[in-house]
């Protein structure tokens, strides 16, 4: 194998049986599709995201995860809307059931290892009103981290960063404002644009941070401890960057880094501005730390995981190959390295989502899924990445036909994982959760 200047690319394509000798492969089959919270319509706002977290203690009656969803048009039946009227003729696929006076907010549910609902969904209201038009903007809404008390969802409404602490068990307190957004300067739009969080040491102790960034590229980063209380007041950056950050979850002993989604020279095969996706190194202040290195990796949608001592990024390039990076850490500090890069037949379909996380057997579990632009079905393709860092791939692994309107989150299982996504069907819409049970099993040799 010879190394390129981007990345070391492998003879061998990325297949199922990668040579004769393989015997035991994992196979992958969904055992258990849900449909947690129902509407009869969902409409695609530019900025949907849900959160989807596991609590580190489940509740006494079961309660494993927590799923939040933004609702700005009052569609999912949940409260007292779960009583409305739903005749076979009323489907409502042309249009939301949305009351008049209705208020945007978030929804959350409590739901069991089964995928059994915990008690009943509720709707939050956002404790102001919007005062832009389609809420938000792209990919603000919402994240979430597990903390011991609970899951810490984050949201931006009106602009300004708000929060809530989702225990186990009881009520779900209303959201909180805990960060301001600095004035509009060039663009003239007020307010964060992206978000992201993970949980990281916090004087201390276990919490987590956020960073948040406006169009005019001016960053704010944020600390909470263990109960989901912001620590100290927020700090801007004096730095401004050129696009969307993404904080990696490193252990509590490592520097902490995000990826950094940097604009270059030149433009994309479909006219795009090209950007590339960048380390950047951060202080325990969650500022800055020397100049972002590139990691040869495109603008793609990147998940992140560690694998023992090493950081896994993964991103599939153009739906063509999978890009995968291992970072050592050394001293508590990410060290580059260069991507291979398995290549494979084409994707079917559009990318919608791309998620990894480390399945209850230790494996690493790599999802991406494709809708199709003719039929409206959905693709699913599963990467597992055994000891020696080679991804096995599944295709096809969701029997679905639907429109994805939020990306899929990853849960881990026993036996496997569990994606979470927001869905529209020929029934209408909502969120659907998919166990994903995958065992090692011998194979006939080929």
């Amino acid at each position: 194998m010879k190394t390129s200047s981007l990345a070391m690319v492998l003879a061998a394509s990325l297949a199922p049986a990668v040579s004769s000798a393989q015997h035991r492969e994992r196979l992958c089959v969904a055992t258990e599709t849900r449909r947690l919270i129902s509407a009869p319509f969902l409409a695609a706002n530019g900025s949907d995201r849900l959160v989807a977290a596991p609590f580190a203690t489940p509740s006494a009656d079961g309660a494993a995860f927590v799923v939040a969803v933004r609702d700005p048009e009052r569609t999912f039946r949940v409260g007292d809307r779960a009583a409305l009227r739903r005749a076979i003729t009323e489907l409502e696929l042309h249009g939301a059931a949305t009351p008049v006076d209705h208020v945007p907010g978030t929804v959350f549910a409590r739901v069991a290892r089964d995928l059994d609902l915990i008690g009943e969904p509720v709707f939050v209201e956002d404790p102001v009103p919007s005062r832009r038009e389609g809420e938000t903007f792209p990919p603000g809404v919402p994240v979430g981290v597990t903390l011991g008390a609970g899951v810490l969802v984050v949201e931006h409404v009106a602009g300004d960063l708000y929060a809530t602490m989702v225990p186990p068990d009881g009520p779900v307190p209303a959201l909180r404002r805990v960060a301001q957004a600095p004035p509009a300067a060039s663009t003239g739009t007020h307010g964060f644009v992206w978000l992201t969080a993970t949980a990281r040491t916090v004087g201390g102790h276990a919490g987590a941070v956020v960073l948040a960034g406006t169009e005019d590229g001016e960053v704010m980063a944020l600390s909470f401890d263990a109960s989901g209380e912001r620590v100290g007041d927020p700090v801007l950056w004096q730095h401004r960057v050129g696009g969307t950050m993404q904080l990696l979850p490193l252990p509590p002993a490592a520097d902490p880094a995000a990826l950094l989604e940097r604009p270059v020279q030149g433009t994309t095969a479909r006219g795009d501005q090209a950007r590339e996706q960048v380390l950047v190194r951060l202080t325990d202040t969650l500022e800055p730390s020397g100049d972002p290195v590139r990691l040869g990796l495109g603008p793609f949608p990147t998940a992140a995981a560690m694998q023992g001592s090493s950081l896994l990024l993964s991103q599939w390039v153009e739906g063509h190959g999978l890009a995968v990076s291992s970072l050592p850490l050394v001293h508590g500090r990410l060290q580059l390295a260069t991507p291979r890069v398995w290549t494979t037949h084409g994707l079917d379909g559009a990318p919608l989502g791309h998620a990894m996380t480390t399945g209850g057997d230790g494996v690493f579990y790599d999802l991406a899924t494709h809708g199709d632009t003719v039929a409206g079905g959905l693709h699913a393709y599963l990467v597992y990445f055994d000891g020696a860092g080679t991804p096995f791939p599944r295709r096809d692994v969701f029997p679905l036909r639907a429109r994805v309107i939020a990306p899929p989150q990853l849960l881990p299982a026993e036996d496997g994982l569990v994606a979470v996504m927001a869905n529209v069907d020929e029934l209408g819409g909502g969120v659907d959760a998919v166990h994903l049970r995958c065992d090692l099993v011998t194979l006939p040799t080929r």
